[in-house]
């Protein structure tokens, strides 16, 4: 509970801060990261996930945007100061959100969320609509990886020009989401022959260490989140 209370005020305050701020910001998230044992996937997905939005971020709002304080850069390429500063905060903010979240889906267990769920009394639907993409996302990947392998044993190429792998996405994308689907389906029937929601609440027979100096920084962090809103609102 304490890091998903954590991971909601740094959303909170991502909209708040500066740019040199969040980008710092999310520098440390990738060197706790590493000294969290999860550095080499978190930096790895982390770079997948945010160089291209970056990369087009920049080039729209700094070059391609007209704006009046454009100069010419090289040629016939321009470039503006205001649109390179407002991509490096619309980057910034980006670039935090998406490392606070892949830290905290890298070391938090699946399991121990939805004990930490359901010892706070939360409802039983709502705990496993929480959790339930953090227990599904090895499943989906090996699934995902599974189907791809034998797409390409079957023939399927997913190499080659843009549109070759677009056709190819496709023809991965669609056993995939209709196995997801009938997953989806099964688990929904096992939950409801099982009583999932017969009771507003459930009991945890062994529920996660919760000391008083993390009730604490939960309390101040939801403070934080608060204040993060009050600015964004009032702005």
């Amino acid at each position: 509970m304490t890091k998903s209370t954590a991971l909601l005020a740094l959303v909170a305050t991502s909209f708040i801060l500066p740019p040199l701020m969040l980008w710092m910001a999310s520098a440390a998230i990738l060197l706790i990261g590493a000294f969290s044992g999860v550095g080499r996937n978190l930096a790895w997905r982390y770079v997948v996930l945010s160089l291209p939005f970056t990369v087009a971020v920049f080039i729209f709002h700094g070059a391609i945007l007209p704006r009046p304080d454009m100069k010419p850069a090289l040629g016939w390429l321009f470039y503006s100061s205001t649109g390179l500063d407002h991509a490096s905060l619309v980057g910034g903010r980006i670039s935090l959100i998406l490392s606070a979240s892949l830290l905290f889906v890298s070391t938090t267990a699946p399991a121990t969320l939805l004990r930490a769920l359901d010892a706070a009394r939360w409802p039983p639907g709502l705990s496993f609509l929480l959790a339930s993409p953090l227990l599904l996302l090895d499943q989906f990947t090996a699934r995902a990886k599974a189907i791809s392998n034998a797409q390409q044993a079957r023939g399927l190429r997913v190499d080659g020009t843009p549109w070759r792998r677009l056709q190819a996405l496709r023809m991965l994308l669609v056993p995939l989401l209709t196995s997801a689907l009938a997953d989806a389906q099964e688990r929904s029937h096992v939950l409801t022959a099982r009583g999932f929601r017969a009771l507003p609440s459930r009991t945890v027979v062994d529920p996660p260490a919760d000391t008083l100096s993390q009730r604490v920084l939960r309390w101040l962090l939801t403070v934080l989140t608060a204040t993060g809103i009050v600015v964004v609102v009032l702005r």
